[in-house]
């Protein structure tokens, strides 16, 4: 029975995320009502209560869901038997990949907005993780070690890194009907030879 209990809500709490994913990219956070995010959800405002405390509580949920999905793909370790190409590419495509399909897209243009029209509410969510470079900077540090990457600073290197790799594929692609692998390919190799060209120990 209790297993049962909790798998009921398991799926309300599922069915609640979507529904918000839903009324936010619609609607916008601040339009956005946990009334609407009940009716989507086809569950009771109740409901919806017992499972988050207020909207931007569930707004916090969907935004610790692709937060936490970066830094699991973002999660590369270094290994002296792999290439340098390959290893960079593994941490470009964990970034393109908060935008790879529709649903994410939509979801990245939506927390890129908000965050826009509220600093003060970007800066108190995004405070609560780790920095977005803190993987790529450990790796960096122990290719330096092992002598394959030169840099007299770690941070500046990965945002140079990230700059080049939301520069060049996420941005665009935020403007744009999608990600197209096909074409975004060159850039992405281009990239990983630019950054190795200035940083790798030759």
């Amino acid at each position: 029975m209790t297993k049962i209990i909790e798998r009921d809500k398991s799926k309300k709490r599922t069915a609640i995320i979507k529904g918000a994913e839903e009324v936010f990219i619609s609607m916008g956070y601040k339009h956005a009502s946990m009334d609407k995010i009940a009716e989507k959800a086809g569950i009771s405002k109740k409901t919806v209560y017992n499972h988050f405390q207020s909207k931007e509580n569930l707004f916090e949920v969907i935004v610790d869901g692709l937060l936490e999905q970066s830094q699991k793909l973002n999660s590369i370790k270094y290994d002296s038997t792999k290439s340098l190409e390959e290893q960079l590419l593994a941490f470009a495509e964990s970034e393109i990949s908060l935008i790879d399909s529709r649903k994410k897209l939509e979801l990245s243009r939506f927390l890129t907005l908000t965050f826009l029209n509220d600093r003060e509410f970007q800066r108190r969510i995004v405070s609560k993780y780790p920095p977005m470079h803190i993987a790529l900077i450990n790796w960096l540090k122990e290719a330096k070690e092992d002598k394959r990457i030169k840099t007299d600073n770690l941070l500046v290197t990965a945002i140079m890194f990230y700059s080049l790799v939301i520069g060049g594929i996420t941005w665009p692609v935020l403007f744009t009907e999608g990600l197209n692998k096909k074409s975004t390919k060159p850039i992405l190799d281009e990239i990983i030879v630019l950054f190795l060209a200035r940083y790798r120990n030759t």
